[in-house]
Order: structure tokens, then C-alpha cells, then sequence
């Protein structure tokens, strides 16, 4: 292992102690909230920028959100699967419906993807608001039960009930989808996704099946979102397809842009950033409603001074073996 990755390994391994133990120190509930819905943004905006890596941008990602979402509550209220279990249904049927309209969605390019995807995303928003009987129509599902206890006998039991029990679920969660994702961004695949995005004729020409590794790159994305919908379905009790329209979805594509698409951390920083700034604006009544402003600016200015995003800022910070020479 090359230095340069044994630093990243510790400090990742730094930061993760310290949101272990953030909740002894952080004592205010809404700042655990804050922290939740950093996680919450981090799995999207990583799981959005899996499917960027192949140039392609989906303006379906936040409907994934809402089938995962819907797909949970129902299992839970409707079939009284567990909510673990539900979790794994969700997941499941969120693969099916990408993996099938991927192979439709993907064999268009550019303009013509983004609005295919679009349509895609509107139709199944549609689906949930005029359907009241099973998804609750415009306004969705309500009373949807919080996560059963995660029991291990004689060592712990974990019941979702506070906010530090569902920020641990959530920093779990956000964890394990990142470290799936890094290990596809480092390997063999994320090699060949970035080829394809490069140079797609060509990589096709020495016998990569071009369709084959958009759709897996489309479907584990997808899935990703999709996981991050049950959290906040069992979190906050409802979901609603208003929750889930084009606003959310630019929301999550500045998200990627500002932090940066060609770096796995580009997403984490941007998430983390831009939640924050979302967060200060709603404590005041008055500065919430330019919340939209506030994100436009910072696109524009990440787009003209910093083109590559955030995470191209700590390229020109000098490291210490710069500095002795």
C-alpha cells in the first residue's frame, strides 16, 4: 500500500472514530439531525455520481429514492414483512426496475438519455400520486413503523425510537454504501466504467460489452439511492411523491457538481457542504426561501473558479514533503 493511500486509510479511519462517539458530546438533537441528513446526502449524491462516472447524468435518481422509500413502507404495512427484510425487498425490487429500463434507457446518449430518464422519473411519481390504493396518492404513506429492534442477545439491543438510534443506523448504513462504492471506484470495474466514459467506440472495439457495464453501473447506482430512501421513509413515518420531483433531483445533482464528479470524495465534500448550507438557512424564516439562490450561486461559482469541483482545492494545498524542498 503507497503512503499516499495509508494516509487516506488513517484519517478515514480518524473521522469515523469521531462520528462514533459525536453523540456523547453532541447532546442537541437537531445537531444530530444535521448529522443524519449529511449521511442521508452522502449516499445519494455518491450513489448519482456512480452512474456520472460513465458521462451519463440521470434525471430519474430521485424517483429511485421515492421506490425505495415506497417499496419499504409497503412491505412493511401491506405484506408485514420486517423492516429489515423490507430493506432487502426494496433493494431488490429497486434492481429489477433499473436493470429492465436500463437496458431502454441506455442505449440512448447524451440530451436524449437525460430527457428519457426524466420522463421515466415523471411517469412513476405519476403511478404514486394517482394511485391511491396501495401507494396513498398525493399524500403518500403515512404512519410508517419505525425500524424493528436489532437484538443480539446477551451482548445489545438497539431501539429506534431517538435520534442517536437512527444517526448510528444512518452513519452504518452510509458506511457500508460507501465502502461498496469505493471498492467498484478503485477496481476493475471502476477502470472500465472510466474507459467507457472516455473512449465508448473504443473500448467496445477490443470486446467490452459497452451495454452490460452502463446497466450495472446504472443498477447499483440506482440501488444505492434506493436504500437511502427506506431510511428516511422509517424516519420520519411518511412518504410522499411530492418529496421527490425535480427540485430534489437538482438539489442532488449540485451536490456532485460542487464537490466534484471525478473524485470519489467529490460527492462526500459537496454533500456535507451543501447540507450545512441548507440547514443554517432553514433556522432563519426569512433566508429559507433563497435557499434555491444560495445553491445557484454556488454552482456558478464552482463551475467558473473551480471547474473540477471542491475536492480540486486540496490539490493545491502543498503536502509536507513539498514543503522541505
Amino acid at each position: 500500500m503507497s503512503k499516499k493511500n495509508q494516509r487516506f486509510f488513517i484519517r478515514t479511519a480518524v473521522l469515523l472514530m469521531l462520528l462514533m462517539i459525536a453523540p456523547i458530546f453532541i447532546k442537541n438533537e437537531y445537531h444530530i439531525h444535521i448529522l443524519m441528513m449529511i449521511f442521508y446526502n452522502i449516499i445519494i449524491a455518491s450513489s448519482l455520481r456512480l452512474i456520472m462516472t460513465l458521462g451519463l447524468v440521470s434525471f430519474s435518481h430521485a424517483t429511485f429514492v421515492a421506490i425505495g422509500g415506497y417499496a419499504s413502507a409497503l412491505s412493511v404495512m401491506r405484506l408485514g414483512m420486517s423492516s429489515w427484510t423490507g430493506l432487502i425487498f426494496a433493494i431488490i425490487i429497486s434492481v429489477i426496475v433499473a436493470f429492465t429500463f436500463g437496458f431502454i434507457l441506455l442505449r440512448l446518449k447524451g440530451t436524449y438519455f437525460l430527457i428519457a430518464t426524466f420522463a421515466f422519473g415523471e411517469i412513476v411519481l405519476l403511478i404514486f400520486t394517482r394511485w391511491t390504493n396501495p401507494f396513498g396518492g398525493a399524500a403518500g404513506l403515512v404512519n410508517i413503523p419505525l425500524p424493528n429492534p436489532i437484538v443480539i442477545p446477551g451482548l445489545f439491543s438497539i431501539i429506534f425510537k431517538s435520534k442517536v438510534s437512527f444517526y448510528y443506523l444512518a452513519l452504518a448504513l452510509m458506511c457500508i454504501l460507501l465502502l461498496i462504492a469505493y471498492r467498484l471506484d478503485s477496481g476493475r470495474l471502476g477502470a472500465i466504467w472510466a474507459g467507457i466514459k472516455q473512449a465508448e467506440q473504443l473500448a467496445q472495439s477490443v470486446g467490452i460489452n459497452i451495454m452490460i457495464y452502463k446497466n450495472v453501473a446504472f443498477t447499483i447506482g440506482c440501488s444505492m439511492a434506493a436504500v437511502a430512501g427506506t431510511f428516511q421513509a422509517h424516519y420520519y413515518s411518511h412518504v410522499n411523491p411530492g418529496g421527490f420531483g425535480i427540485f430534489t433531483l437538482v438539489n442532488y445533482l449540485i451536490f456532485v457538481i460542487v464537490g466534484g464528479t471525478n473524485r470519489f470524495m467529490g460527492p462526500i465534500i459537496g454533500a456535507a457542504i451543501m447540507t450545512i448550507f441548507s440547514e443554517i438557512l432553514s433556522l432563519y424564516e426569512h433566508l429559507a426561501i433563497y435557499q434555491t439562490i444560495v445553491y445557484g450561486i454556488a454552482l456558478i461559482l464552482v463551475v467558473i473558479f473551480v471547474p473540477g469541483g471542491i475536492v480540486t482545492l486540496f490539490d493545491k494545498v502543498p503536502s509536507n514533503k513539498s514543503k522541505k524542498k
